[in-house]
C-alpha cells in the first residue's frame, strides 16, 4: 500500500497521465467537420470573401471561432488547416488546465489532490471529444479559467487589464457568459477600496476594451430586428407566448426545447460522469448538483471558494435562461465540481488518500472508454 501511494504522489506518473490525455485527444485532428463545426466553417469562407455571412445574409453566429477558422484556413488542403486550428485549441486546454492548477493552488491544496481534480476533469465524459475540437469549448475553457485565476490575484492594474480582457473574449465565445459581468461589478467596488488612486485607469481600460463588444451587439440587434441570420441564437425569445418562462423551463430540464433533439438543463449533468450517449436523468442529476452546492457552502468563508461559487451560480442561471444549455456546456465547470466533491469527502474522512484511490478507479474506468471511442474513431477514418 506504501508502494502505491508513493507512485500516486509521483508528479511523473501525472505527466503521464496527461501526456496520454493529450494524445488521446489528437484523434480529434482528421475527423470530418459536424454541427455547428460546418456553421462556423461556411462563414469562414465567406469571411475571407469580406463577408459575415453564412449563405445569403448577414449573421448574428459568436465571432470568434468563424475568424479563427478563417485565420487557420489553408485553401489548397482544408483538413490541414482544420488540423492545425484543432492543435490550437488543445494549446489552449492546456492553457486552460495552467489556469485551473494555479488557481487550485491558491487553495493549498496537497499537490496530488490537485492532480487528481484536473486528471477527473480532463478524463471526464465529452471533454476529449469536444475541446480539442472546433467548438467554442476550448476557447470557454481557458477564457474562463483565466478569468477566475486573475480575478484571485493580486489587484493591481497589469492584473485587472489581463481580467477584463479574457472577460471580453469569452463574451466574444459565448454570449451567455455575459453574466459574469455581476463579478467585474464588484471587482471595480473591491479595487475602489483598495487603489482610488488608479480607478480611473481601470476604467478608462474598461471602456476601450468594451468598445468593440458594443460595436459587436449592435450588429447583432440590427441583424437580429430585421431577422437576416439563417441561425440565430435569440430566436428563442421571439415566441409568441412569454419564451422566458419557456426558456427557463427547458433550461431546468423540465420541458425539451423544441432547437434540440433532447432534455438538457439539470437531466443532463449526470452525464457528465457516466459514459453513455444521450444520459439524462432528472433526480440523480438534481442530487449531483445539490452535493456541489452544498461542498461549496461548507468552505464559503474561503474568499476563492466564494468566488468560484459565485461563478458556477451565475454561469449555471446563464445556462438556465439560454434555454438549450447543452451537456458540453457543464464542461468549463469541472474543476469546481470535482473540487467540491473533494471537500464533501473531508467531511467524513480526513485522510485523503482513500479520496485518491476512488478517483483513480473512476479515472482508469473512464480512460479505458476513452481508449474505446479512439480505435472507433481510427477504423471510421480508415
Amino acid at each position: 500500500m506504501n508502494q502505491l501511494h508513493k507512485l500516486l504522489e509521483s508528479k511523473k506518473l501525472y505527466y503521464i497521465l496527461f501526456g496520454i490525455l493529450i494524445l488521446l485527444a489528437l484523434r480529434n485532428l482528421f475527423l470530418p467537420l459536424q454541427g455547428d463545426e460546418l456553421t462556423y466553417n461556411k462563414i469562414a469562407q465567406n469571411i475571407l470573401e469580406g463577408k459575415y455571412y453564412q449563405t445569403k445574409s448577414p449573421s448574428s453566429v459568436i465571432p470568434i471561432v468563424p475568424f479563427l477558422m478563417a485565420f487557420f484556413s489553408t485553401p489548397k488542403l482544408p483538413i490541414l488547416g482544420f488540423a492545425l486550428h484543432k492543435l490550437f485549441h488543445i494549446g489552449l486546454c492546456i492553457l486552460g488546465i495552467r489556469f485551473a492548477f494555479l488557481t487550485f493552488k491558491k487553495l493549498n491544496l496537497e499537490p496530488t489532490i490537485t492532480y487528481t481534480l484536473l486528471l477527473l476533469t480532463c478524463v471526464s465524459s465529452g471533454f476529449l471529444s469536444f475541446l480539442p475540437s472546433l467548438y467554442p469549448e476550448a476557447i470557454v475553457f481557458v477564457t474562463f479559467w483565466g478569468f477566475i485565476y486573475y480575478l484571485n490575484s493580486e489587484k493591481k492594474l497589469s492584473n485587472f487589464k489581463r481580467l477584463f480582457a479574457l472577460f471580453i473574449l469569452l463574451v466574444f465565445t459565448r454570449y451567455v457568459y455575459a453574466v459574469l459581468g455581476l463579478m467585474v461589478l464588484l471587482y471595480y467596488y473591491s479595487y475602489f477600496q483598495q487603489d482610488r488612486k488608479n480607478f480611473g485607469k481601470i476604467v478608462l481600460y474598461s471602456i476601450i476594451l468594451t468598445t468593440p463588444l458594443l460595436f459587436w451587439f449592435k450588429y447583432v440587434y440590427n441583424i437580429e430586428s430585421q431577422n437576416l441570420s439563417e441561425i440565430s441564437y435569440f430566436s428563442r425569445y421571439k415566441m409568441d407566448e412569454n419564451p422566458l418562462w419557456y426558456n427557463i423551463k427547458c433550461g431546468l430540464g423540465i420541458e425539451q426545447h423544441f432547437q434540440v433533439n433532447r432534455i438538457n438543463g439539470i437531466p443532463a449533468f449526470i452525464s457528465l460522469f457516466v459514459p453513455v450517449t444521450g444520459i439524462r436523468n432528472f433526480a440523480i442529476s438534481l442530487v449531483l448538483l445539490l452535493a456541489v452546492i452544498f461542498g461549496l457552502y461548507k468552505n464559503w468563508k474561503n474568499p476563492i471558494i466564494k468566488q468560484l461559487s459565485i461563478a458556477f451560480g451565475l454561469v449555471f442561471l446563464g445556462f438556465v435562461l439560454a434555454g438549450t444549455g447543452f451537456s458540453r456546456y457543464w464542461l468549463v465547470l469541472l474543476p469546481i465540481i470535482y473540487l467540491s466533491f473533494y471537500y464533501i469527502y473531508t467531511l467524513f474522512i480526513k485522510n485523503g488518500n482513500y479520496f485518491i484511490y476512488a478517483s483513480y478507479l473512476f479515472f482508469i474506468v473512464l480512460l479505458l472508454n476513452e481508449f474505446r471511442i479512439t480505435l472507433l474513431l481510427i477504423k471510421k477514418i480508415i
